[in-house]
């Protein structure tokens, strides 16, 4: 044990890591962001369209990949949890609210402001004894701009990625050199623009203070735990010290996540202070993630700190099923790395609804484990029993969560404590996968193979049978065709179209048992063609020229 008998209690923190660098300054348009170097660093404010185009992230899928053998495709069916993230509003309204918190609480703590130097020669524990007037200022006439705001969501639903994902899209640190306005100069300075706390499972304050210091310690590679913490200090020390460190580097917001873990026996108030406490001293926006079961600790928290009322509660809520909803099913299901693609019936939107109640997070991975366990049985097709066999093996401790949703009983919620599914182990499907598939995964016929998830490709098929071919026949015509051609759907049909029904034309031998109803076939694509000009209003010379069926008049004159 060290002198200051610390040190036992110093464990690795794991900090959520963001990129540093040096400041480069934007002009404002808002009067109120002007001459701060600290708001001038940051990023553009963003549209949601960019927002939306930052966020958006899909798996690399490559068409050829179907063919791999079910132990790779396995791996590239993983890439699906990591790799598909469609923005919601939710994300967007988010991104809203800690943009314009991190700015709006830098109005109050200007560096070029001669008030940012003064606090630190009168001391911030001398600030802290002066308290505040009716103005929210402090003795120095300082007013914070903070706000507070809280999101809560049952465990699992994609909070703390959704905001880790808003807040990278800023920089963590950004390294000032040299800025001055009205002779005022900011030397060096370090500004930590987000930071992310996790609370202690041990629901100790004086521990999520210490968190604090190490969070900050990692990132910037200082030594504050060492140089503040110290044997014996209560609470209201630990915080004085957090806020001179946060006010020597302007932190912009600071994020508490897995807020429910501080409740603690009857000590609901002594937390509820505590967190006043934080917010009147650090002077910091503060957002506080946790499940419902932390409502009865937000709620008197932001009544009581009016301050913090101003953003409020944030519900990170299931997604309804509506038309969002089937956008985003649909978005997801073409990532099928099966040999057989699986259209998205309705039935399956309904099940996939029911089974996962909107939660995204529980969407994503019980489509992927779908896969994986008909892969495992061997079985190359999505299908209504695949996807209920999942569920039950999946989704089975959630169940009383889920209903709790459904009906939106929200003292059952509160009452359900991290709750996490069991997701099956990757390499329990790995050891079910049959040994025939195993072998002969890679002699799989050619047909099988480009029965793929790309929709056009089951088009061009319908559109070959529907001239005449045998299913088997479609599919190798659509192979080769495929294989030569990488035109639009129009002159693919067109390219299709011409083989079977002119094949001397194009190099093509016909099937002898296909020609006595090439007549047939004939007439039938031409009546095709006739309610095709007379639905999009085009002349019918125009089209059957555009199919090389007839021939412009100058071409046969001499």
């Amino acid at each position: 044990m060290s002198g200051n008998g610390t040190e036992y209690e110093r464990k690795p923190t794991t900090v959520l890591m963001g990129r540093q660098c040096n400041a480069i300054y934007h002009e404002q348009k808002i009067n109120d962001y002007k001459h701060n170097p600290l708001i001038e660093a940051l990023p553009d404010i963003l549209t949601r369209k960019k927002v939306i185009e930052l966020l958006m992230e899909t798996p690399n899928f490559v068409q050829d990949e179907i063919n791999e053998s079910p132990e790779i495709r396995i791996h590239l069916i993983q890439q699906i949890k990591h790799h598909f993230i469609q923005p919601m509003p939710i994300h967007l309204e988010l991104e809203v609210k800690i943009s314009t918190m991190i700015r709006t609480g830098y109005v109050g703590r200007n560096p070029v402001s001669p008030l940012y130097a003064k606090q630190f020669s009168v001391g911030i524990s001398e600030i802290f004894r002066g308290g505040y007037d009716l103005e929210k200022g402090n003795i120095l006439g300082n007013r914070s701009t903070a706000t507070n705001f809280s999101i809560i969501g049952i465990s699992g639903i994609g909070k703390s990625t959704a905001i880790e994902k808003i807040l990278l899209l800023y920089p963590q640190v950004i390294i000032h050199s040299d800025y001055e306005h009205n002779g005022i100069y900011v030397g060096y300075l370090k500004q930590i623009v987000w930071l992310v706390i996790e609370c202690p499972f041990n629901a100790s304050r004086g521990s999520l203070c210490k968190n604090f210091f190490m969070a900050v310690d990692n990132i910037l590679g200082t030594n504050y735990y060492k140089q503040f913490v110290k044997a014996r200090m209560n609470e209201s020390d630990l915080i004085d010290k957090m806020a001179h460190v946060a006010a020597l580097h302007c932190i912009g917001v600071l994020v508490f996540d897995e807020i429910q873990r501080m409740k603690r026996g009857n000590e609901g108030k002594l937390t509820i202070n505590f967190f006043v406490e934080l917010h009147n001293k650090l002077g910091v926006p503060l957002v506080f993630i946790g499940t419902y079961s932390s409502i009865d600790l937000f709620t008197p928290l932001l009544a009581t700190a009016r301050r913090a009322s101003g953003m409020g509660i944030l519900f990170f809520d299931r997604m309804e099923k509506d038309k969002k909803w089937d956008l985003f099913l649909e978005k997801l299901w073409r990532y099928q790395w099966l040999k057989e693609y699986t259209p998205l019936s309705e039935e399956m939107n309904e099940l996939f609804y029911h089974e996962t109640q909107g939660i995204t997070d529980l969407v994503v991975n019980l489509f992927i484990q779908v896969q994986l366990l008909a892969l495992s049985l061997g079985k190359e097709k999505i299908s209504i029993n695949f996807i209920k066999r999942a569920a039950e093996t999946n989704l089975k401790i959630l169940r009383p969560t889920l209903i709790a949703l459904q009906t939106g009983d929200i003292e059952k919620l509160k009452k359900i404590e991290d709750l996490k599914p069991d997701w099956v182990d990757v390499n329990n499907y790995i050891k079910e996968i049959p040994e025939s598939v195993m072998i002969e995964g890679e002699m799989q016929k050619e047909h099988e193979n480009a029965l793929s998830n790309a929709k056009e490709f089951v088009q061009y098929i319908n559109f070959a049978q529907s001239l005449g071919l045998s299913k088997k026949e479609a599919v190798e015509l659509v192979s080769e065709v495929l294989e030569k051609e990488s035109n639009d759907s129009q002159s693919m049909n067109k390219v299709i179209a011409e083989k079977i029904l002119f094949p001397d034309r194009v190099g093509r031998k016909p099937k002898e048992n296909k020609a006595k109803n090439k007549k047939t076939t004939i007439e039938y694509y031409l009546h095709v063609i006739g309610l095709k000009v007379l639905k999009e209003k085009k002349p019918l010379e125009e089209e059957l020229r555009n199919l090389n069926i007839i021939k412009p008049f100058n071409e046969f004159i001499g």
